[in-house]
């Protein structure tokens, strides 16, 4: 059910209570202006309209995906519309695209000019001009009965046959521009402001179409651009990968650029607390959550609300599967979203990972600051990593070579470590299908293995998930084996490409570079090999480069590019 709420939000209500968030600008879809873009409009059509007599210029609205650009062109809009001398037209030169984006702009700065301008300046233009299709334009100009919008489209037909007539194309819309300049009445100079938005979401070659028309066409008297980019993109796109051409292109083209800021601490705080109060999850998150979720997406408006829709989505497909709560599931969302390695890790190693990455944080925090240290914290510890107790210090290094590499900066993480330490350590969470977000292995692209022989080894076939049937339908030939034994039967008849490896097997947490030296120093195999396992730590790493492995990997998509550049070499 969709309504509006106190603060005129659009809400689509789920069962449950919670309710997704549209992605509409400010001003749509009853949006309101949580980052006071209106402000900052505001600022910027006093700008446009003080400088008014310098027009045609450009101005830049800079900023990446999902930071409010559309929405504060909204709100210039609406300022700029509050001047009766002023008129607005629209242009998606995303959406426009397959219609020919030139074309479009063009149309849509002729069809906001006055009918009457529009039809004598033609007149005058056709006269002068000798193209096919011109007298049959000129007869549509002449008869009142058509509506500006087929003018406009045959004059287009008629002055875009070859090169010479394009040419008239920059001579007409000037003249028009100054013929609907020199007739504003008494409401004060004339302005056209066209708005252009998803600039930036074009092709390459659409973008320089685009700031091309704007250059050599549109350069008229009384215009005013406002781009709405990143302009990253645009630098790239213009100048062909030599973001220094890009930059030179479009100092020509843009005369005043304001580059969107982040939200301050304040206004993205004021965001979430919109977006959750919204969404009905207020009570869901608290005031580390919230800092979590304003720094791990880059105070980006966009994200943020993906995010919390990731929530609700969940919630609602997972309700009646189990008796998880919504309070633990949002943690768990923000866990694979914003640490999907650590997510991955434990999904594979169980909650007792947690406990140990716990169990580092406090024995680190014991040892760089004093902190009070549980001595079954640091007993279990020890334990876990092998390692044997010889000094304070000494200790501290030794189990960070025992442990994953993300370690040491998870445990400086504060937001991180309380949303770890507040989730339950039953595992109940662990045994919930995830529907929204999911892990993508990402298979290689098809055929890119063909005729590879992968052999894997590994004590437990369910770990490797999906891989090795991606791995197939790529086009290698795949088979497994459980222990040395059985990789040593599979070794003579397959004459393996690669084997991939576990590395703890069968109680042994050295198994698997223990079985590949053996394979190695008796001429058994000599080819590349990969580690495929839970955690990848500084020890492994090591003892992987002692017995000529190519790496120690948790990702199945950097594992599967591995194997693609195997493939590209032979």
């Amino acid at each position: 059910m969709t309504a509006f709420d106190d603060d005129g939000f659009t809400v689509t209500e789920l069962p449950g209570g919670y309710s997704v968030l549209n992605d509409s600008p400010v001003g749509e879809g009853g949006n309101t202006d949580l980052l006071e873009s209106t402000v900052i409009a505001g600022n910027l059509a006093e700008l446009i309209l003080a400088s008014r007599d310098a027009a045609p210029f450009t101005v830049a609205v800079d900023a990446g995906w999902g930071m409010g650009k559309s929405s504060l062109l909204r709100g210039l809009d609406t300022a700029l519309s509050a001047d009766p001398a002023v008129s607005t037209v629209w242009f998606n030169a995303w959406t426009a695209e397959r219609a020919g984006a030139v074309e479009g702009l063009i149309k849509s700065v002729l069809l906001s000019f006055d009918r009457n301008v529009v039809r004598r300046v033609i007149r005058g233009a056709l006269r002068r001009t000798h193209v096919v299709g011109g007298l049959r334009a000129a007869s549509l100009v002449v008869s009142s009965v058509f509506g500006l919008g087929q003018v406009v489209d045959a004059v287009w037909r008629a002055l875009s046959v070859d090169a010479k007539a394009r040419n008239e194309i920059n001579t007409v819309v000037r003249e028009m521009a100054a013929d609907w300049l020199a007739r504003g009445g008494g409401a004060g100079q004339r302005l056209l402001v066209v708005f252009v938005d998803d600039l930036d979401r074009c092709s390459d070659e659409r973008i320089f179409e685009v700031c091309e028309a704007i250059k050599l066409y549109l350069d008229s008297p009384g215009i005013v651009f406002v781009l709405a980019c990143d302009q990253a993109v645009l630098w790239r796109a213009v100048g062909h990968d030599d973001p220094g051409a890009g930059v030179r292109y479009l100092e020509k083209i843009i005369q005043v650029s304001y580059p969107v800021p982040p939200p301050s601490d304040a206004l993205a705080r004021k965001l979430v607390d919109g977006y959750v109060s919204r969404s009905g999850t207020a009570h869901l998150f608290d005031d580390a959550m919230k800092r979590l979720l304003i720094e791990r997406t880059g105070r980006n408006p966009r994200r943020i609300k993906r995010l919390i829709n990731s929530f609700v989505l969940e919630h609602h497909l997972g309700r009646g599967s189990d008796d998880l709560d919504a309070a633990t599931l949002v943690k768990v969302v923000l866990l694979r979203h914003f640490y999907p390695e650590f997510h991955t890790m434990v999904a594979l190693e169980g909650p007792a990972l947690i406990t140990r990455f716990l169990d580092y944080h406090d024995f680190r925090e014991h040892v760089r600051r004093g902190a009070e240290l549980d001595p079954a914290a640091r007993d279990r510890l020890f334990a876990a990593t092998g390692v044997t107790p010889a000094g304070t210090a000494a200790d501290l290094d030794s189990v960070t070579q025992e442990l994953p590499v993300g370690f040491p900066e998870l445990a400086k993480d504060k937001e991180f470590v309380e949303l770890v330490r507040s989730l339950p350590r039953d595992g109940r969470w662990l045994r919930r299908p995830l529907h929204t977000g999911a892990r993508a292995y990402g298979a290689p692209p098809a055929g890119s293995l063909l005729g590879m022989r992968v052999l894997w080894i590994d004590d437990n076939p369910a770990d490797t998930g999906s891989l090795p049937d991606l791995f197939r339908a790529a086009g290698a030939r795949v088979e497994t084996a459980t222990n040395r034994d059985e990789a040593m039967t599979t070794l003579t008849r397959l004459n393996p490409t690669v084997i991939i490896s576990d590395v703890s097997r069968d109680g042994d947490p050295q198994a698997g570079f223990t079985d590949l030296r053996h394979l190695r120093e008796h001429g058994n195999y000599a080819g590349p090999a990969f580690f495929y396992c839970g955690q990848v730590t500084p020890s492994r790493l090591e003892k992987a480069r002692e017995v000529g492995a190519g790496g120690v990997t948790t990702s199945p998509r950097e594992l599967a590019a591995w194997l693609s550049a195997l493939a590209d070499e032979g």
